[in-house]
């Protein structure tokens, strides 16, 4: 069913005209250039404290999490283990564009006053696909891919200005640089891990995402109510 060539260029067709109502919704929503950006940073002074420690140590856990269960895993459980074909791919791929717009809107709706609220639904959602994931699903699959697409755009800018509060803006672009290219070298070896983990057992990987997610969702709110 749905799983010939005319079928999959039908379905390209289809889910890449579903593109032209994402840049229109960017060409409409994001700030003109010359516009202060909705993001902004807190008066402090900056310290290599316990605190920015565990920041790094959040940032390495969720890099981690989300670099070990790559799409590549996701294709080859749709592939290998679920025998459906590219064409469900697809379908899991517009189910996660769908999220990522849908909490791009609630998101620009939202108060900075609520930002731990948000951030705790979003990763509350990202642990229930990683939960989810590890439990051998069937087509429910596309629900958690839309739910973990929804949680993580849900839960970024609130994350990113929460982080953005812990830097000075005059250090800002060279901290962030830095954090950037951490996240980079954690990036280069979790390939390997998630390769070890899906040959002891295709889901596993999502496993392991699932316990780094809940242990860095914990440090973050352990240091809020601190």
């Amino acid at each position: 069913m749905f799983n010939t060539p005319y079928h999959y260029r039908l379905g390209s067709i289809a889910f890449g005209l579903t593109s032209v109502f994402t840049i229109m919704y960017l060409l409409k929503f994001l700030p003109k250039l010359g516009v202060e950006e909705r993001i902004s940073a807190e008066s402090f002074v900056f310290r290599i404290d316990k605190e920015f420690r565990l920041i790094l140590l959040v940032e390495a856990l969720l890099t981690l999490a989300w670099s070990i269960a790559p799409e590549i895993v996701l294709l080859n459980y749709i592939v290998n283990v679920l025998e459906l074909t590219l064409f469900e791919v697809m379908v899991v791929e517009a189910a996660i564009s769908v999220g990522a717009i849908l909490a791009t809107y609630i998101s620009e709706k939202a108060s900075q006053r609520r930002r731990f609220e948000a951030i705790a639904i979003g990763y509350a959602l990202v642990s229930l696909w990683a939960l989810i994931m590890s439990m051998n699903p069937s087509f429910i699959l596309v629900v958690a891919y839309f739910i973990a697409r929804f949680g993580e755009v849900l839960a970024f800018p609130f994350y990113r200005s929460w982080i953005f509060s812990k830097i000075p803006k005059n250090k800002a672009s060279s901290i962030l640089s830095a954090l950037s290219s951490y996240r980079r070298l954690i990036a280069l070896i979790s390939p390997a891990i998630a390769g070890l983990l899906a040959s002891l057992r295709l889901t596993l990987p999502y496993l392991v995402s699932l316990v780094l997610f809940v242990t860095s969702s914990i440090i973050v709110f352990s240091m809020h109510m601190h």
